[in-house]
C-alpha cells in the first residue's frame, strides 16, 4: 500500500491526537506493527505511536488518557471517556540489561534515531510522521519487509541478550499470517541458536503470552517446528516430552474453534501436561479444554452405533468439531467414518437437555435426595440422550424398566464418554 493512502485510511480520532501533540510542539510518529501490516496492506489491528515528550505531558493534553505503564513510558491516550485507545509511547534511550529480562532502568530521550536504534528487528525500527508523511527507515525495514525477511536491528546477539523474550519475539514474527513464513537471516539464525538459554531468565507469563500468539498463528506448524529444531522448545517445556506429529495436519472448521488448545492437546497426548501448563501460567480454562482434549483422543464410537454416536455427540458438545479436528490431524483410524456418521444423524428431538429433574425423579421413586437420586438422573437423561427421548411419558416407561431400587448405584450407567 502507498504510504499516502496508507495515511489517509488512519482512524479520525488517531489523526485528531497527532493534531494535539503538533499544536504543543511535540513530536509524533506511528511505530511498530501497524506500519507492517499498512506497507504489507493489510488493515492495522491497532496502532502505537511514539512521542518526544513525557508522560506527565501528555497526560496534560490529554486528560482522558490512562497510565497504562507510565513508569515506562506508555500512555493509553484517548480523546474523550468513550473514545477509542491508541498507545503512546515516550522515545527512549540506550538502556543497560543486567539480567536479560528487561531493562533495568528506563531513561527517556528525545531522539527518534536513538529510540529506532534500540529496537531488536529491521522490520520493527521503522516510523512514519504523519504530518510530513514521510517514513523514517534507518535499517531497510521496509526492504526487508518486502523480502520476507528477518534482520536484527545492529548485532543480533546483543540485540537479543538485551531481553530474553526477544527470542520469542523472533520465532512469533516468522509467521507472517497471510503473509506468508519468514526466515531469519544467517545472523539472527546463529544468534537465536547461541541465546537460546536467555528464555530461562524471562518470567514465565511472558514466554506464555508469547507461545500462546504463536500457536494461534496461520503458519503455526512450521514455526513449533523450527523451535524444536532450534532446541527452544526443550527449554520452554522443561524436560516434558511433546510430539509434534499431525501439527501440519490441523484444521479448524471455524475461526472460533480453540486452535491453541488443539494444538496443545495433540502436542501432549503421550504426556499430562497439567504440572507445566500450570508452571507456565496458562488460564484454567486452558488446562481443563487440554485435559478433555487429551481424555477423548482416540476415543471414537463406532459408526455403526446409533447409541453410541448420539452419545458421543451429546457429552462433548459444543467441543465436537475441535475433537475431530484433532483425530483428523492425527489420522485417527475411523475418523472419516465417524465424521460421515454424525453428519447424517438428526438432531435429538429433546435438544440433549434432560427432561426428568430431581424433583420429578423425587416425586415418581419416592428417593430422598442424595447419591442414589442423582445416579438415577444421570442414568435417565442418558437413556434420554441413547434413544432419542422426546417426552417424559417415554421416560417413565423406561423408569419402570430400571431396577432402580435394589441395584448398585454405582454401576449405573453415566452421561459420560468413553
Amino acid at each position: 500500500m502507498q504510504l499516502e493512502s496508507w495515511v489517509q485510511s488512519l482512524p479520525d480520532d488517531l489523526l485528531k491526537i497527532v493534531s494535539i501533540f503538533a499544536e504543543n510542539s511535540a513530536g509524533i510518529w506511528v511505530v511498530g506493527g501497524s506500519i507492517r501490516q499498512g506497507l504489507s496492506g493489510v488493515k492495522p489491528n491497532d496502532y502505537d505511536l511514539a512521542t518526544d515528550i513525557e508522560p506527565h505531558q501528555v497526560l496534560k493534553h490529554f486528560p482522558n488518557s490512562i497510565k497504562t505503564g507510565v513508569e515506562y513510558g506508555t500512555v493509553s491516550v484517548r480523546l474523550n471517556a468513550g473514545s477509542d485507545l491508541f498507545e503512546v509511547t515516550t522515545l527512549r534511550c540506550d538502556q543497560e540489561y543486567l539480567d536479560g529480562r528487561r531493562p533495568d532502568s528506563v531513561d527517556f530521550g528525545t531522539s527518534l534515531a536513538v529510540d529506532l536504534e534500540r529496537r531488536d528487528l529491521t522490520i520493527n525500527a521503522m516510523a512514519i510522521d504523519l504530518a510530513r508523511k514521510e517514513l523514517y527507515d534507518p535499517y531497510n525495514g521496509l526492504e526487508d519487509l518486502r523480502n520476507g525477511v528477518l534482520r536484527a536491528v545492529g548485532d543480533a546477539s546483543l540485540r537479543l541478550e538485551e531481553d530474553g523474550l526477544r527470542v520469542m519475539r523472533a520465532y512469533r514474527f516468522m509467521d507472517q499470517g497471510v503473509g506468508g513464513l519468514w526466515q531469519p537471516d544467517e545472523l539472527l539464525s546463529a544468534a537465536l541458536l547461541e541465546c537460546r538459554e536467555m528464555l530461562k531468565n524471562v518470567s514465565v507469563e511472558r514466554i506464555w503470552q508469547e507461545l500462546r500468539r504463536i500457536l494461534s498463528g496461520v503458519h503455526a506448524a512450521d514455526v513449533l517446528a523450527r523451535m524444536e529444531s532450534d532446541g527452544v522448545l526443550n527449554i520452554i517445556f522443561n524436560g516434558h516430552s511433546f510430539d509434534l506429529n499431525g501439527q501440519s495436519s490441523l484444521q479448524m472448521k471455524s475461526s472460533i474453534c480453540p486452535v491453541i488448545e488443539a494444538r496443545l492437546a495433540i502436542m501432549f497426548r503421550h504426556d499430562n501436561p497439567a504440572g507445566l501448563f500450570r508452571d507456565l501460567t496458562m488460564p484454567k480454562a486452558t488446562i481443563t479444554r487440554v485435559s478433555e482434549l487429551r481424555r477423548f483422543m482416540g476415543n471414537l464410537p463406532n459408526e455403526n452405533d446409533v447409541n453410541h454416536l448420539r452419545l458421543y455427540r451429546a457429552v462433548l458438545g459444543e467441543g465436537l468439531d475441535t475433537q475431530l479436528a484433532c483425530e483428523f490431524a492425527l489420522d485417527t483410524e475411523g475418523v472419516e467414518k465417524v465424521q460421515t456418521a454424525l453428519d447424517q444423524l438428526q438432531e435429538n428431538k429433546a435438544n440433549d437437555v434432560a427432561l426428568a429433574d430431581g424433583h420429578w425423579i423425587a416425586d415418581n421413586t419416592g428417593l430422598p435426595p442424595g447419591i442414589r437420586l442423582g445416579r438415577l438422573k444421570e442414568y435417565l437423561h442418558r437413556l434420554q440422550v441413547e434413544h432419542d427421548v422426546s417426552s417424559i411419558d417415554e421416560l417413565y416407561s423406561m423408569l419402570n424398566d430400571i431396577d432402580w431400587q435394589d441395584s448398585d448405584p454405582s454401576d449405573w450407567p453415566q452421561l459420560r464418554w468413553p
